[in-house]
């Protein structure tokens, strides 16, 4: 007895039938085969395009370019999606903020920078922030892995029944929204709200699970991270007004 991982339901070993998703039941294996995102057709039609078609399609019609299609994809696939969005997302406002930190240090006198090289402080600033806009894609494709695994657990005990690679495919294809950080600033402020909007509809979707479910395993994980980082900051607060005899 095993599931159909199209469709959930239990099926013996004599309805099982071999599809390009693995074993499914009989009555889903003469259905009409699952589709694909522009993104599993990179080869064919290159990446760059097939990334702003996937993206485009998310942002302005999710339910149609979900319908039907393979919930599961490779790691590789799903971290190099959160790669070219965290590209589109951030390095355009990197290097804009980059540009205005350059020419903002050229006004600053030598002794406003404490007596330090104006040109080493300016070339310093700029270095700082180029390498932030570089180093930033690389470091939220990371986050993606631990987040998506975090997001899992919650799901699972939701009751979902696939498995992590699903809910990383789940979780990239949320990342589209990035696609709007190459429109300078937009990204930093606008963009992680969308994702997890759309998160809890690709969630819900792939895993062919509830609402309910898929709102909790969108939302919990940021919502006890903020929790914990505001308690932190919170109690550094006040240890330092306390060291000042504040409190």
């Amino acid at each position: 007895m095993a599931t159909c991982p199209r469709c959930g339901a239990f099926a013996c070993a004599r309805c099982l039938r071999q599809g390009p998703e693995g074993a499914v039941c009989a009555t889903c294996h003469e259905r009409e085969p699952l589709g694909q995102l522009p993104w599993d057709r990179r080869g064919e039609l290159g990446i760059l395009k097939a990334f702003w078609q996937t993206c485009f399609g998310m942002l302005v019609r999710p339910t149609e370019m979900l319908r039907g299609v393979n919930p599961d994809g490779s790691v590789g696939s799903s971290l190099g999606f959160v790669f070219l969005s965290a590209i589109a997302g951030f390095l355009p406002t990197g290097l804009v903020y980059a540009v205005l930190i350059g020419f903002v240090m050229s006004f600053i006198p030598e002794a406003d920078t404490g007596g330090a090289d104006p040109k080493t402080v300016k070339l310093w600033a700029t270095v700082g922030m180029v390498a932030w806009a570089v180093l930033t894609p690389l470091l939220n494709t990371g986050i993606a892995l631990v987040h998506a695994g975090l997001d899992h657990l919650i799901l699972r005990m939701g009751g979902v029944k696939r498995g992590y690679s699903v809910t990383l495919r789940a979780y990239a294809v949320s990342q589209a929204s990035y696609i709007v950080g190459l429109i300078p600033f937009v990204a930093l402020y606008a963009a992680p709200f969308w994702a997890m909007g759309l998160r809890v509809f690709t969630y819900r979707t792939l895993h062919r699970t509830s609402w309910g479910t898929a709102v909790a395993g969108s939302l919990v994980v940021p919502v006890l991270s903020c929790c914990l980082c505001g308690g932190i900051y919170g109690a550094i607060m006040f240890a330092a007004l306390k060291s000042t005899g504040q409190f």
